[in-house]
């Protein structure tokens, strides 16, 4: 069953800005003297900018949740996390989205408390919360729930 990200405006004109910014970096030197540029110095150029844009839209554009027979794969483009639901300790609704270990697009956020984790928690933002929250339960019937992180 797979689960998609819920995507807030702000968080998707925030991430098309440091896209836009990210470029502007990295084709300054094109965009003041192209002509003082070699090919193979325009090449060095553009080559590393279309591979950090299309990392960068990768990860904001492949964020899913998917729940499995055995686990919870929380995954964002290259990242990926594999959380069994016996490890799920508890989920908190999460008002700071702006720290540790995020995948995800909007502020209406839940974090997902597990053992074994490098960072013990995950905030994520499924589109149907309340389904994906009922669904983790089933599989594991010990996972606390609170509306307070």
């Amino acid at each position: 069953m797979r689960f998609k990200t819920k995507r807030d405006p702000l968080f998707v004109w925030l991430w098309l800005l440091m896209l836009f910014f990210a470029n502007l970096v990295l084709l300054w030197p094109l965009l003041l003297d192209p002509q003082a540029l070699t090919r193979t110095e325009i090449v060095g150029i553009i080559v590393p900018d279309a591979l950090v844009t299309l990392l960068l839209t990768w990860l904001a554009l492949d964020i899913s949740y998917v729940i499995r027979e055995d686990l919870l794969v929380v995954k964002g483009g290259m990242f990926r996390s594999k959380i069994r639901y016996e490890d799920i300790t508890r989920i908190t609704r999460q008002p700071n989205i702006w720290l540790g270990y995020r995948l995800l697009f909007s502020r209406d956020a839940i974090e997902i408390h597990y053992r074994n984790g490098v960072l013990g928690s995950v905030a994520i933002s499924p589109v149907d919360q309340e389904r994906f929250i009922q669904e983790l339960i089933r599989r594991n019937p010990s996972i606390e729930f609170s509306d307070q992180p």
